[in-house]
């Protein structure tokens, strides 16, 4: 029903009056109908709760969606990442200082920019398994959106073989074009969950919300080989207790974590008698 939701504050780049909020909605014609009243209700469960969302005003205008996927774009520039990475989108190549590993990102409406702090944390954590473990078989990088993940562990580790797999048929797209931007032949897409692949893996990236994050504990260990690890993102700090909590009874304890700002990202080490 609804083609993408953005909410503005006077915190994010397209802000809105102090003290104010904005919700905007991009959706098909014939569905503004179920939208306006979709939102109608949602305002109506507020008011019970006893929160303050009036005054409340409603506007409409035509947009194509062209509008609404690009215009981030002023904001997204070469960005250095972690302590060897740096992100560039085509329409600002940037030059990066040398001996930097690059990956060259256009994200289009998938996740991943490297701007977030929860990606950060994930490609500082790789980083970290990498000064540790030189050569690795093989990775899985799960809700791939972009290709990001990917794309610096096959940086990191150029002989490994990558799965990338996300549910979203847009997010396995540009995942494919930014392998090919990036000339990584070594990762493999699929379009699907982790129930879909039957494989182990040396080390899984995920950065996804944790509620998803502890629903998928019980299924990590079979696609994690002895001695794997897992780096998991998309944790907001008073959240990251309740993730090492679901996946320690599985043999996955927490190596080491990373914060940053309200965000956390999570190592977690597989003991070799937990298979």
């Amino acid at each position: 029903m609804v083609g993408g939701v953005e909410l503005r504050d006077a915190g994010t780049l397209l802000a809105t009056a102090p003290g104010r909020t904005a919700v905007i909605a991009l959706c098909k014609p014939e569905d503004r109908r179920f939208v306006l009243e979709a939102a109608d209700t949602a305002l109506a469960s507020l008011r019970a709760a006893g929160m303050v969302v009036d005054p409340v005003a409603v506007r409409e205008r035509q947009a194509d969606e062209s509008e609404w996927r690009d215009v981030w774009k002023q904001f997204f520039r070469a960005t250095r990442v972690s302590r060897r990475f740096t992100v560039r989108p085509s329409w600002d190549p940037g030059a990066a200082p040398p001996g930097e590993f690059i990956i060259d990102l256009d994200p289009g409406r998938a996740f991943g920019t490297g701007a977030h702090p929860s990606t950060q944390l994930v490609i500082g954590l790789a980083e970290t398994v990498k000064e540790t473990k030189d050569k690795l078989g093989t990775f899985l990088d799960l809700g791939c959106g972009s290709g990001i993940l990917s794309i610096a562990a096959a940086r990191l580790w150029p002989d490994a073989a990558g799965l990338a797999v996300d549910n979203d048929s847009e997010a396995t797209d540009c995942s494919g074009e930014n392998f090919a931007r990036n000339a990584v032949t070594s990762v493999r897409l699929l379009t699907g969950t982790l129930d879909d692949t039957a494989e182990c893996f040396d080390l899984i990236l995920a950065n996804i919300q944790a509620d998803v994050l502890c629903a998928l504990a019980p299924s990590m260990p079979k696609h994690l080989a002895t001695g794997g690890h897992v780096i998991l993102s998309g944790i907001l700090r008073e959240q990251a207790e309740e993730v090492v909590t679901a996946y320690a009874p599985l043999g996955l304890r927490l190596l080491a974590q990373s914060d940053e700002g309200e965000w956390s990202g999570l190592l977690l080490g597989r003991n070799d008698s937990a298979r």
